[in-house]
């Protein structure tokens, strides 16, 4: 098949989830025989896009410019959210006009606000790759006594919305766990849906030789991200005096993208430190003994779980950390619930040399036979191929 993605930009680094998921898909659906192009605002780094042989690469047209390509084709409230995304028809006209050139099968869109430009696009199958169903994403975050998070119902409610309002357009929606296909189902009414698992890259992400600072564990990812603040305020509020009264020297560092306030208000203290914006987290991680994952909320399949057990760490997690991993679904990492089971299970591997490496050993044979990006492209394709024949 020939496939044209599109997707507002492709960052490097890789920050957020949608950037990792729609640079691994498309690679591998090349490996698998399907020619890919891709669409983006502006030209991605050469880096972002090195090792992807692309059948097509194209940008949008300037804001402004005259429209060239098909007439959209919206119906009142798919209007209405064009305008709430700030898209404009240039653009939505414009992956049409690429999809005819392309002489694409199908058009994949890539993130949140990307529905509108499926408007344009005419006799061929239109994809979104969700990942996550964003009604429950934003209703995950809710806590009843915390008023600060109320608003996200409200963002829930604007999500759940758009996503039935553009059901009619969808041939296929891309999540990557079974509870973001029954929440999809459920909300937007979707019924065309493929569950495919997010993957790793294992030969990027292998185990690094460093030494490991003693009673050390780490945390990573995008920093401006709702499900990783709640788990930084969890952790460092009702975990991290438990373990510092145990082991008065322990260390915890946060790396990732776009700190908000919220998690610098957290660091600087109690052996708590904050490294921001590193482009390569590899050997940073490396010289950690342990990797805490302390999720309460959010859906989806965490990237971060995947890459760590990739690089054979040693993984200390909540259950909700675990969302949609394949069987065994912990990967051999340590789950732990309450406050106190997380200072215990951080303290026997920070004591336990041996425990701690047959840990990231069996977390690192778990992830390469059960999360490639392969099996996903295979099973993305499949559904593409089924509904392209009915």
């Amino acid at each position: 098949m020939r496939l044209l993605f599109v997707k507002d930009s492709l960052a490097w680094p890789r920050s957020s989830g949608h950037d990792v998921h729609c640079f691994h898909m498309m690679q591998a659906l090349t490996r698998l025989g399907h020619e890919v192009g891709l669409l983006t605002a502006g030209a991605p780094a050469p880096e972002a896009i090195a090792g992807l042989p692309l059948a097509l690469a194209r940008t949008f047209p300037a804001r402004g410019e005259p429209p060239v390509g098909p007439e959209p084709q919206f119906r009142w409230l798919q209007r209405k959210f064009q305008g709430y995304w700030g898209i404009d028809e240039n653009r939505i006209r414009a992956v049409g006009q690429t999809a005819i050139d392309m002489s694409a099968d199908g058009v994949v869109v890539v993130g949140l606000n990307v529905l509108p430009y499926l408007g344009a696009v005419r006799d061929r199958l239109r994809i979104w790759y969700a990942a996550d169903e964003w009604f429950w994403h934003h209703a995950s975050q809710v806590r009843a006594f915390k008023p600060r998070t109320w608003g996200e119902m409200k963002q829930a409610a604007i999500k759940g919305l758009y996503e039935r309002a553009y059901r009619t357009m969808l041939d296929r929606v891309w999540v990557v766990t079974d509870a973001d296909r029954r929440a999809m189902r459920w909300v937007a009414g979707v019924r065309g849906i493929d569950v495919v698992p997010n993957g790793v890259d294992g030969a990027h992400f292998a185990p690094v030789a460093a030494a490991q600072r003693p009673r050390s564990c780490t945390f990573w990812g995008r920093l401006d991200f709702g499900p990783n603040v709640q788990a930084l305020e969890w952790f460092c509020g009702r975990v991290w005096p438990r373990v510092r009264a145990k082991f008065p020297d322990a260390t915890f560092t946060v790396y990732g993208f776009a700190p908000t306030p919220a998690v610098r208000a957290l660091v600087g203290r109690d052996g708590i430190e904050l490294v921001p914006d590193l482009p390569d987290l590899r050997a940073a991680v490396a010289g950690h003994e342990v990797v805490a994952f302390p999720f309460v909320s959010g859906g989806g399949i965490k990237n971060k779980f995947l890459e760590a057990a990739a690089m054979g760490k040693a993984v200390v997690c909540s259950p909700v950390a675990l969302n949609g991993l394949r069987a065994p679904r912990d990967g051999g990492a340590t789950v732990a619930k309450s406050p106190d089971e997380w200072a215990a299970a951080l303290g026997l591997l920070w004591t336990d040399a041996t425990k701690r490496a047959a840990s990231g050993e069996l977390a690192r044979r778990w992830v390469l036979a059960h999360h490639s990006w392969d099996a996903a492209a295979r099973t993305a394709a499949d559904g593409l191929i089924a509904a392209r024949r009915a």
